[in-house]
Parts: C-alpha cells; sequence; structure tokens
C-alpha cells in the first residue's frame, strides 16, 4: 500500500467509518496497528514494542478501527457489471451476463477448547469458512465470513443466499440438464429399500461412530462406504447394495433430512416432539417466514421422522451451525446501533492511552472524580447482559423461597427442640424426685446439650435414674 492509497483509506475512516482521534493517538496511527496486524499476524505484545503504546490500547484501538471498516462496505464492496453482449474481449466475450466468480476459503481462527471441533475444517485445520464472490476486475463484490470450519460450502452458500441482506443472484439461469438417456440411467439404478435393509446399515454406522470411525470435524474417514457394503453383505448376502450409487445415495438423503431438522429445531419458534416424533412451530406466521427462505423445509410441519434421534448420534456430533456468521450490512448495523446506544468508553479529558499501566503512584496525581471514572453502558440486547439478568431473576425467586423455606425449618427445630424438653421434663417428673432437683438437672442439661443426649440414650427407668444421681453428685461437672 503507497502513500496516497494509506491517505485515502485514512480519510474514508475519518468521514464515512467515523473513525476518530482520541487522546494522543491520530487515526493514522490507529490504522497503522490495525493494518500492521492484519499483514503481519503478529501479537499484540509485538505490537506494543513497535508503535510505545499498552496492551489495552492496542486491543481498544483495533476493534475501533475494525468498527470503522465495517462501515465502508459500501465503498469497498463494489455492485459488479456483467458481461455486455456486444464485448469484444476475447477472455469474457464467451460468457455473456456474467457478474463475477465465488468460492471458499479457509482463514484460521482461535476458538475456546469447547468449540474446536465445529471449526476443524476437512483439512483438520481449526478455521472459519469463508465466502467471498468477485467481479472480473478482481473487485470484492460480497464476503460472507463466520460458519464454522466443518460446515461445507453448500450449505454456507444456502445461507448467504437465503438471507435478506445477503447475496443476490439470477434466479432464471440455463445451467443445463440432464439428458434423457442419463435419466433414464439414473431411474434404473433406483433401489426400494427394506427397512431392514437401513435398520442394518444404521446399526453398522452405529458401531463405526462407537469405534471412531468419523473425524471431528464430522465426516466419515476415506473407505467408510466400502466398510459399509462389506458388513452389509455378510449380514444381508442376496441385498445386492453396493457403496456406490446405493449406500452413499441413501447416506446422502439421511444427513440432507437431518440437517433441514436439525436447522428447524434450532430456530426459535420451532421444536421437537417427543412423542409424536415430529417438528412443532409456535405459530403459522413463523412457519410461512421460514419457508420463504428454506423451501427444503416446506412439507416438514408435523412429518414424522423417527430416526431424527438414530441420525443425531451418527450426523450431529460437532455439527457447524452458522450463528457467528454475519453478511456486511448485518455488521454495519450492529456498529451503528452500538453508537446509538452510546456505547462509548468516556475518558477524562486529561486522559492518555499511555497511561493505562502507570503505578499507583502516578495515579494519585489525579485524583478521581464522579465525572472522571469510566463509563459504560451495555446494550440491552447483549445476550451476556439478558442472561444476567436472568440468571439474577433466578437467584431472587431461590432466595426468596429458600427464605420461607429456612423459616419454616427453623420453625419446626424450634418445635421439635420444645418437644424433646418436654419428653425429659415428664421423665424426671416419673422419677418423683424433689423440684429442686428436677430443676437443677434441667439447667445442665441446657447448659451441656451432650449430657442430655446421653440421658435420652438411656433405655430403661432404672438407668435413667442412675444417670440423675450421677449428675446431681456432680459427675459431670467440669
Amino acid at each position: 500500500m503507497d502513500r496516497r492509497t494509506f491517505s485515502v483509506l485514512c480519510e474514508l475512516l475519518r468521514n464515512t467509518g467515523r473513525l476518530k482521534t482520541n487522546g494522543l493517538v491520530s487515526v493514522e496511527e490507529q490504522v497503522c496497528m490495525f493494518l500492521h496486524i492484519l499483514a503481519h499476524h503478529v501479537k499484540n505484545r509485538t505490537i506494543r514494542s513497535r508503535f510505545y503504546r499498552s496492551g489495552e490500547t492496542i486491543s481498544r484501538y483495533f476493534n475501533s478501527v475494525l468498527c470503522a471498516v465495517l462501515q465502508l462496505h459500501n465503498h469497498l464492496l463494489v455492485s459488479p457489471d456483467p458481461v455486455a453482449e456486444n464485448c469484444s474481449d476475447e477472455r469474457w466475450k464467451w460468457f455473456k451476463n456474467c457478474l463475477g466468480a465465488l468460492d471458499g476459503t479457509y482463514i484460521k481462527v482461535h476458538v475456546p477448547e469447547v468449540d474446536k471441533p465445529r471449526f476443524r475444517s476437512r483439512k483438520c485445520e481449526i478455521a472459519t469458512n469463508i465466502l467471498g464472490a468477485c467481479s472480473r476486475d478482481m473487485m470484492f463484490t460480497f464476503v460472507f465470513p463466520g460458519w464454522e470450519g466443518s460446515a461445507s460450502d453448500s450449505r454456507v452458500l444456502h445461507d448467504a443466499l437465503s438471507r435478506p441482506t445477503g447475496m443476490k443472484i439470477l434466479n432464471e439461469m440455463d445451467v443445463g440438464g440432464r439428458s434423457q438417456t442419463n435419466e433414464q440411467d439414473r431411474r434404473a439404478c433406483r433401489h426400494i429399500w427394506t427397512k431392514e435393509e437401513e435398520e442394518t446399515i444404521l446399526s453398522i454406522m452405529d458401531e463405526i461412530v462407537a469405534n471412531g470411525g468419523r473425524a471431528d470435524c464430522g465426516s466419515f474417514k476415506a473407505g467408510t462406504l466400502k466398510i459399509i457394503e462389506s458388513r452389509l453383505t455378510n449380514i444381508l448376502p442376496n441385498c445386492g447394495l453396493k457403496a456406490s450409487p446405493h449406500i452413499e445415495s441413501k447416506v446422502k438423503t439421511w444427513k440432507k433430512d437431518y440437517r433441514v431438522v436439525y436447522d428447524m429445531i434450532n430456530t426459535s419458534g420451532f421444536g421437537w416432539n417427543n412423542v409424536r416424533k415430529c417438528v412443532e412451530v409456535d405459530s403459522n406466521e413463523a412457519w410461512h417466514s421460514y419457508v420463504q427462505h428454506h423451501k427444503q423445509a416446506k412439507g416438514w410441519r408435523d412429518k414424522p421422522f423417527p430416526l431424527y434421534e438414530r441420525l443425531a448420534y451418527i450426523f450431529g456430533k460437532d455439527r457447524a451451525t452458522g450463528k457467528t456468521a454475519y453478511a456486511p450490512k448485518n455488521l454495519a448495523a450492529d456498529v451503528e446501533e452500538d453508537d446509538n446506544f452510546d456505547n462509548e468508553v468516556e475518558m477524562p479529558g486529561n486522559f492518555s492511552p499511555m497511561s493505562v499501566n502507570q503505578t499507583d503512584s502516578n495515579q494519585s496525581m489525579h485524583p478521581t472524580s464522579s465525572q472522571s471514572l469510566s463509563k459504560k453502558r451495555f446494550r440491552s440486547r447483549d445476550p451476556i447482559v439478558r442472561s444476567m439478568d436472568r440468571f439474577a431473576s433466578v437467584m431472587k425467586d431461590a432466595i426468596e423461597k429458600s427464605n420461607d423455606t429456612l423459616d419454616k425449618f427453623c420453625q419446626l427445630l424450634a418445635k421439635n427442640k420444645m418437644t424433646e424438653n418436654q419428653v425429659i421434663a415428664n421423665d424426671l417428673q416419673k422419677m418423683q424426685l424433689p423440684l429442686s432437683d428436677q430443676v437443677r438437672v434441667m439447667q445442665k442439661f441446657m447448659q451441656k446439650p451432650e449430657v442430655a443426649e446421653i440421658f435420652k440414650a438411656q433405655q430403661s427407668e432404672e438407668q435413667k435414674l442412675q444417670f440423675v444421681a450421677s449428675l446431681l453428685s456432680g459427675v459431670f461437672d467440669d
């Protein structure tokens, strides 16, 4: 990047991205730190030594520049121009109305240990699957990040096309079709499956999964279909099923059906009925809205699918969810909403980013006040804040219920204590002891509860009388 390009980028970030100079860090320095981290893949520690800034300062301004860059999606992602009908360029005149090309790529990421299986790609790397589209001039027209590495390219593309703010392509395209001969050959290979054959294949796949025959990314290891064919032939010698196309087609069908039901269940307003083994929807509006963007889900409402739990064990582990995938317009809208909610940290006027790691003695030179304290207001739609609110509400209810239970428990203990004292008093009266001796014994029991427990442990009246005589003679006195 030359100086002119860098200046243009900084000007765009300043005017369109609303990037501001805070403290002693200029916009140019913020952009330099941001580009250096992306270009050289260096850590925060390296940037600290090169720019003489604290780690917190670098992290804060990196996020600020990133949010500003997201605001430039209308400038950085251009609208493609199709190849004209009268195009004379030897490279492109054969591709009439072509808008460009698209492809997916893996970018390595660092995720928590619990999420690594979902992000492990077919190349055994912890990465995210990013879809990109570019024009014939090598200008990006669409970028769709966020999907886990275990997701297939077809799922990512389908999600990008189904989103309201996603990628737009022509619906009526001449993509060719199957010839009549190929269609007849395909129909000739069709097989009518029996329940015995399906159950046998499912049992074999259960054993393969239990023995570790599936990779962490969720796909089966190479040669699995041949193993299924061999075991199936041993169990059902006359079935005549082959790995390709019979078993391969059946497994793909099961996986597609499971994916459709899985995505529906993990959508708000949908649920799974364990009794009827089908998908239930809260309202007709939610169903029509979902089917409008997911054509393959049509017909699955209230349709029995008894194999779902079985297929969940075979295909369901470590499936990509796509919950972290966002289109550029969605990300920019989130950033703009952050600004509207005033989600910025307020610093005192004389604050310097270099003062983040200063010592306590230096901080004592600037006494804090109610106006100089950092303030940050979280968005009400933040999932962490919502979770904390729900947790606080649950804890409040639990504490109120526990207080009532504790009161009842204390009352019960007091009642039991009174009952025990009454039993001891009745036992002393049966011994026909003088009233003064009865009072002395009760006082000793109150002072030493363990002595009272020994008294209650005596079985016969004679033993209790001897114990009281020993107690009055001072045997248990300190």
